[in-house]
Order: C-alpha cells, then sequence, then structure tokens
C-alpha cells in the first residue's frame, strides 16, 4: 500500500512544516489543495520546495471553491491543471462544495437544474480534453447530500467517467462519503471498478481508520480485487499531539487489513 496525508491534516504551521510532518509519519506521498484565489505561481515553487525538501511524492491537488455550473471556472481550472502537471500530480475536484441550505433530508434529492447541469457537463468535457493535451491525471469525487447538488454518490460519477471515455480522467473513492451515500460500500467499489484512480481514508467520524465503525478490512479486501493499485491518502482529523505515532500505528494496521 502506498499512502498519502492531506496537508491541512498534519499541525506544521506552513507548507514546508507540514511535508516534514507527514514525510516524518512515514507517508510516501501527500496531498494538498488549492483555490480560484491562490497565487499558483508561487505556491508552485512553495510545494515543490516543501515536498523535495521532505521527498515526498506530490499525488493530488484538491481544486477548492470551485462552481463548475457558474460558467467561468475553467480558465482557473486549466491554468491549476497545468502547474499541477508539473509538480506530477493529478488534480481533483468536483463542481460544487458548499453546504446545502435547506439540508436535503430524505431522498429522492432534488437535481439541479438543467442549464447548471449542462454548464457543468460542457465544463467536464473541456477538462477532459485538457487533461488529454496535457496528459494530466483528472479525479472526480463523488460527496455527500449534505455539501453538494452534484455527484452525490459514487454511481453518478462511475457514469460522468464512462461518458468522458478519457483513461486519464478517474473516480475517487473517500470511505468517509461513502458510508454516507453509498448502500452498500463494497457494491459500489465493484461497480466503479477500472474506473477508481485514488482512494481518501478517513472513517465514518472523520478521524483515522479504525476509530469508528467502517468495516475497512472488507473495502480494502473489495479494492485489491478490483485491482485497485493507487494511493490510499488520509483526509481526516489526526492528533496533532501525537501525528507521526498515530498515523504509523493506522498504517501498520491497514497493511495488515490488506
Amino acid at each position: 500500500m502506498r499512502f498519502a496525508c492531506l496537508t491541512g491534516a498534519a499541525p506544521g504551521a506552513d507548507l514546508q512544516a507540514q511535508c516534514a510532518d507527514i514525510a516524518e509519519a512515514g507517508c510516501a506521498g501527500v496531498e494538498t489543495l488549492v483555490f480560484p484565489t491562490t497565487p499558483l505561481e508561487n505556491w508552485q515553487h512553495e510545494f515543490r520546495a516543501a515536498t523535495a525538501n521532505a521527498n515526498l511524492q506530490p499525488v493530488a491537488v484538491i481544486l477548492g471553491g470551485l462552481a463548475l455550473y457558474a460558467g467561468d471556472q475553467t480558465s482557473y481550472v486549466s491554468e491549476a491543471m497545468q502547474a499541477i502537471r508539473e509538480l506530477g500530480a493529478a488534480a481533483l475536484l468536483t463542481p460544487e462544495y458548499q453546504s446545502q441550505s435547506p439540508l436535503p433530508l430524505f431522498p429522492p434529492y432534488p437535481a439541479p437544474p438543467m442549464d447548471e447541469q449542462a454548464r457543468v457537463d460542457t465544463a467536464l468535457d473541456e477538462i477532459s480534453v485538457l487533461a488529454t493535451a496535457l496528459n494530466a491525471r483528472v479525479f472526480l469525487e463523488p460527496i455527500t447530500q449534505f455539501e453538494s447538488r452534484f455527484w452525490r454518490d459514487v454511481d453518478t460519477v462511475r457514469r460522468v467517467c464512462e461518458r468522458l471515455n478519457n483513461p486519464l480522467v478517474q473516480a475517487v473513492l473517500d470511505f468517509h462519503n461513502m458510508n454516507i451515500t453509498e448502500a452498500n460500500i463494497n457494491q459500489s467499489i465493484r461497480d466503479a471498478g477500472p474506473h477508481i484512480g485514488h482512494v481518501h481514508l478517513a472513517d465514518n467520524n472523520r478521524r483515522l481508520p479504525g476509530y469508528g465503525h467502517i468495516a475497512f478490512a472488507d473495502g480494502l479486501r473489495t479494492l485489491r480485487e478490483v485491482g485497485y493499485t493507487g494511493w490510499f491518502s488520509f483526509e481526516c482529523a489526526i492528533s496533532h499531539d501525537d501525528f507521526a505515532g498515530e498515523l504509523r500505528r493506522c498504517m501498520a494496521w491497514l497493511k495488515g487489513l490488506h
């Protein structure tokens, strides 16, 4: 298993310190995020130096703050994808990430307006073309009904991947999200199979795997059965009192399950 960790989970005050923390814990890779307001050139320089100093592989960069339905996001996505590709990482995105109001309590959940869905589809077509031109990987993440009107389950993103039909565009599976959105986590993994490009690790309570009730042994076995060989990235709360120790113990436990 290859482990990475989100920089925001580490106790360090900046990218340099966070990458050092993650490397000390024994991870080989790192994941981070940027926003439309991020000065990409400065960020790229800082992140490249931080990962090189810590001997970490840049794995994925989350494009935070996106609203693909707004129709004015693709220029930012294009610029970010180029910067991320130069670092050797994949761009990770979802069309919308914001608290839903009112909260959708019971399914079926309302679909986005047709014009907004059409703009998201058009943006994804453009992103897929750009991925091919740059030879850059793009990860699409389903999230929960509480955080978005789009991509509320694994099957939706699987169908997006099938429509785009681009091997560079793949799905992200997040165990915390799947605990909320999926009727059967293992069946969803099987169905997504060849489209899985990245996995986020977090238990049902957004803490480290093993601190909640998700059956990680079953999920890891199913990922192995469908041939997943990519990164496992921690996107969860980790105690800053013993960050390296807790992460090392969790990785050893997961390797034993796998």
